[in-house]
């Protein structure tokens, strides 16, 4: 038990190259300061995207005007975009020989990437039809008026 072995079980395998010929190990505290650090981007943008959500209803609800909402929206959904992407980023490991590795189960982060993802084009494609109805609507409503 000398200095050279200290710190030689606190590695973890995590893949074999491409040939099956070498093996990389990497600390395990480095891969857990990844997860949660993955884990903190995932929860900002599903709540940026909750965000976008509320100000979706406070729209519809004419609680805010619908120049106002779009005006916040915008920011908002452009962070939960970028959150998202640095989620994916972070779960994927590049080893020395070039390859990529994810550090969850790739099952996981397919789905966690979809939620965020389709969420995020869903919020989309609702503020955008609420948008131009309200522009539709407010049309008509000063056609009327003038005449």
């Amino acid at each position: 038990m000398g200095a050279n072995n200290m710190g030689a079980d606190r590695t973890t395998k995590v893949t074999k190259a491409a040939d099956q010929s070498k093996t990389y190990y990497f600390d395990p505290r480095t891969l857990r300061k990844r997860k949660r650090l993955a884990a903190v981007f995932f929860t900002l943008a599903m709540l940026s995207h909750c965000v976008s959500a509320l100000l979706i209803y406070l729209a519809t609800t004419q609680k805010i005007s619908y120049y106002l909402g779009i005006m916040i929206f915008l920011p908002v959904w452009i962070a939960g975009y970028w959150f998202g992407t640095f989620f994916s980023q972070v779960l994927t490991l590049k080893l020395p020989d070039g390859t990529k590795k994810c550090i969850i189960s790739k099952r996981t982060k397919k789905i966690l990437n979809n939620i965020v993802f389709y969420m995020g084009i869903l919020l989309v494609a609702v503020w955008t039809y609420l948008y131009i109805t309200h522009i539709f609507m407010a049309e008509k409503n000063t056609q009327l008026t003038t005449n």
